[in-house]
């Protein structure tokens, strides 16, 4: 990702005396290798605006009336989730699109973003990542669910406190209702929540469900053949197993294989003594809200 330098020569909230203005813009003067398009777009993935910039030359964008919110800015190949509204934006510096990280930009007109950056957790992990409660009151509208998305945090109860900031005029926003989805998601699997009763089908071709195994501890593993780490952590699932399976532990592999082979493979060298189930619908994302693997999770 592009390290941005942001820098303000005179900063009047990106709105030029005697000028009314209506929408977002995007303006400026850059020095380039080539030329490269600089885009907006929603991050549901729908196009805002955009405008070709050639070496050294001024460039301005249509205006574009937008709701205040998130939004993905592209330079050439390079993506920065940004805050916006309806202001103009306007840039300036070096931009080296084969090597970003020789870049230099300076913004003015994200005052906003600016604002709410200060608020972004420091931990580089997405698990370990939380908001300071301290921003209550500090922030107004989707700049509270603009936060949540641009933290990317993995955790229940710092997005679910920011949604809960959200006043009813920001409800409509993109961001709010991707951040109520992932509260959804996450809520799920969050301490004493009620867990998802999934359904997958196991080798036979039979549908599982996790209801299914009702009054047991179950430990559902998400995996692949493909993941190395996944099978390096098979054997302390199987010490685990063996040491607590008398005492009603149940776990359930669920993989995220595309190929009904390399899974049915992977089953044969391994020899796991428990249900294994694949993933077919590919609902890993959409119903645990699962980036990476392997995910456990402990289901009582």
């Amino acid at each position: 990702m592009l390290k941005i330098v942001f820098i303000f020569w005179v900063f009047l909230g990106g709105i030029t005396p005697g000028i009314a203005q209506t929408g977002l813009t995007l303006s400026g003067r850059l020095r380039l290798l080539e030329p490269v398009e600089i885009k907006v777009t929603s991050i549901e993935g729908e196009k805002i605006l955009s405008v070709l910039v050639e070496n050294g030359k001024e460039f301005r964008s249509e205006s574009v009336e937008i709701v205040p919110d998130v939004y993905i800015l592209n330079i050439g190949n390079t993506v920065q989730p940004i805050y916006l509204n309806n202001r103009e934006v306007t840039v300036k510096g070096f931009y080296d699109e084969k090597n970003p990280e020789n870049s230099s930009l300076a913004f003015s007109g994200i005052d906003e973003f600016l604002e709410l950056s200060r608020w972004l957790p420091t931990e580089k992990a997405a698990k370990n990542r939380v908001i300071n409660p301290e921003v209550k009151g500090k922030l107004s509208g989707t700049m509270y669910s603009a936060l949540a998305y641009i933290a990317d945090m993995e955790q229940y109860e710092p997005n679910k406190m920011l949604l809960d900031l959200v006043p009813k005029a920001g409800q409509n926003a993109a961001s709010f209702r991707w951040l109520a989805h992932r509260v959804d998601s996450l809520g799920r699997f969050a301490v004493g929540a009620q867990a998802h009763d999934f359904e997958y089908v196991d080798p036979n071709g039979e549908m599982v469900r996790l209801s299914d195994f009702r009054g047991k501890l179950v430990l559902v593993d998400f995996w692949a053949s493909w993941c190395g780490p996944c099978r390096r952590e098979i054997p302390n699932l199987k010490k685990i197993y063996e040491a607590y399976v008398d005492k009603g532990l149940e776990i359930i592999s669920i993989s995220i294989d595309k190929e009904d082979k390399a899974w049915q493979k992977a089953l044969d060298e391994e020899q796991l003594p428990w249900p294994n189930l694949i993933d077919r619908q590919e609902l890993f994302g959409e119903q645990f809200y699962g980036r990476t693997i392997p995910a456990i999770f402990l289901v009582t």
